[in-house]
């Protein structure tokens, strides 16, 4: 066994003992364990010898020596949001396959923890960290420091994965236009720091414009992840109540900068008596799902989650080792009918 007790002291099979055991140097041992070439006898030799002793290879010694720990880390606001839980799954998938383990950091959109953890990361705790901040934390980032950076810019070189707001922001408008609406609103909640979300209100403006319809766009607060209850929350609900007037209600058309803040007006709305979609019709941006395997719940233009994982998660690799990337990489959205549109 690799850890006997005699006397209170715990004593752990090292690589020498493996050696000693299949009667082979130190270095034929350390070559299987690095999947180095040696003969088929030696190899057989050294595997039965790290099986019957119990051998355990110290992953993390073996990291430190070669300045790799094969651990990420990822910064998220939170893991309520479907979005971020299915980002989170989906970059843990990736890592594993390259045989890298994942630390999650949640933030709660507080710019003291990301700070904190950005800090780990440059203190060699970790080879890389994907980020999705909303915080003025550029300054606390190092050069030579491997990062990924969800949908937000940092300082320049700072690769940044998105998908295409502006494009998503513009197919939500024209769906609404096309399907009849002739006033509708925009409403978003969410960081103003510089990143790519801010380009969906930008393509929702461009396109009522290019059509000729009424529209406006309301702002509602830092708050990224919305609470029950929350300020925002209320925010918003006075904003809807502000807007029937006379038994109708001014807007036709509403889109949202979240999944989670379009649920928040569909539950207003309906209290208020309007129906959706004959009423209002509503579309969000995320294309989540219920219990992210169910039915839509709400339509929406979808992100390519799994894509935006995978292609971060590729190009932290390629950081780790040197090679260059591109600083911004935009991925393809859609849009998902789930109900609340005509």
């Amino acid at each position: 066994m690799q850890q006997t007790k005699e006397m209170g002291v715990r004593n752990v099979i090292t690589i020498k003992d493996v050696a000693k055991d299949a009667g082979v140097s130190v270095g034929t041992v350390s070559k299987v364990l690095n999947n180095i070439y040696v003969t088929v006898a030696n190899k057989e030799k050294v595997e039965q010898s790290i099986k019957g002793l119990g051998y355990q290879v110290n992953t993390y010694a073996r990291g430190l020596k070669a300045q790799r720990t094969n651990t990420v880390a990822i910064i998220v606001p939170d893991l309520i949001s479907p979005f971020f839980a299915l980002l989170v799954n989906y970059v843990e998938q990736a890592l594993s396959e390259m045989n890298y383990k994942l630390l999650i950091c949640n933030s709660y959109c507080k710019k003291e923890k990301e700070i904190a953890y950005i800090n780990m990361a440059k203190q060699n705790k970790v080879d890389g960290l994907i980020c999705v901040t909303y915080s003025n934390s550029d300054e606390y980032l190092r050069d030579d420091l491997p990062i990924v950076s969800i949908d937000r810019h940092f300082k320049p070189k700072v690769c940044c994965v998105a998908s295409d707001n502006y494009r998503g922001g513009k197919i939500a408008a024209e769906k609404l236009i096309e399907t009849g609406c002739k006033n509708i609103v925009f409403i978003r909640n969410g960081s103003n720091i510089n990143g790519e979300t801010l380009k969906r209100g930008k393509g929702f403006i461009d396109a009522c414009e290019k059509a000729g319809i009424d529209y406006c766009t309301k702002e509602f607060g830092e708050e990224t992840t919305l609470e029950k209850g929350g300020e925002t929350e209320h925010k918003v609900c006075c904003f809807l109540e502000q807007c029937m007037k006379n038994g109708k209600f001014l807007y036709d058309g509403i889109f949202t900068s979240s999944d989670s803040l379009g649920q928040i007006i569909i539950e207003k709305l309906k209290k208020m008596g309007l129906n959706i979609p004959m009423d209002v019709q509503i579309i969000g941006y995320d294309g989540l799902r219920a219990l992210n395997v169910g039915a839509y719940q709400l339509s929406s233009i979808k992100q390519p989650v799994k894509d935006m994982a995978v292609t971060s998660v590729n190009h932290l690799m390629k950081l780790i080792n040197k090679e260059p990337v591109d600083e911004l990489t935009i991925l393809p959205v859609s849009f998902v009918d789930g109900g609340t549109t005509r």
